[in-house]
């Protein structure tokens, strides 16, 4: 078996329960998918074949993602930096421990070359790490002055964060928009491209 017919034997055992189930949403730690709900397929450039149905985003399931982001808003930023930090950390273990499993689903999904979508991977895991170091500094009054200018910074949390990614590197730019924004204390709603 050539490695290509290995990376997608494997990719396919990766992608198989998204074929069975209909992927809702994420929203409030729950995977939601709405009664009535509208889906489509998610179609993978390599061959244009489903790897499985989504559930379309509708008014009704932003408003209970941005709820469910302010509410939890209050608690996020009162943790203090250190605790997000270890969070943070430990989500970037998480992201090391199936960096396999995303670089060959990213693959499928995008379809970028797999040698790629292994560095975008743990990439992804490095992002979550360097923002983790930056989580305990979080906080107002840093300021740099220089002869021409002052540069006074605010990194006070601001609430619940929305954040849009392309397609073309979905994981690894999710990551670079989503850890920064916990990393400083902010809760987000993620709204990633339906073309991945």
């Amino acid at each position: 078996m050539s490695d290509f017919e290995s990376n997608l034997a494997r990719a396919r055992s990766f992608l198989a329960p998204f074929r069975d189930e209909v992927t809702g949403h994420f929203i409030n730690g729950e995977r939601v998918v709405p009664a009535g709900s509208s889906t489509f397929d998610n179609l993978t450039p390599t061959d244009n074949t489903s790897l499985g149905k989504v559930v379309a985003g509708s008014a009704d399931d932003v408003n209970a993602a941005c709820e469910a982001a302010e509410t939890a808003f209050p608690e996020w930023r009162a943790m203090p930096g250190a605790a997000r930090k270890k969070l943070l950390n430990h989500f970037a273990d998480r992201i090391v421990a199936r960096a396999e499993e995303i670089a060959l689903v990213e693959s499928m999904d995008c379809g970028q070359p797999i040698r790629f979508m292994q560095q975008a991977a743990v990439r992804g895991a490095a992002n979550f790490r360097f923002f983790a170091d930056k989580a305990p500094e979080a906080r107002n009054g840093l300021a740099l002055h220089q002869e021409e200018h002052t540069n006074y910074t605010l990194r006070t949390p601001i609430g619940p964060v929305a954040v849009i990614t392309p397609w073309n590197t979905p994981f690894m730019l999710s990551t670079w928009k989503i850890a920064p924004a916990l990393a400083a204390g902010c809760t987000v709603v993620h709204k990633p491209a339906e073309l991945s």
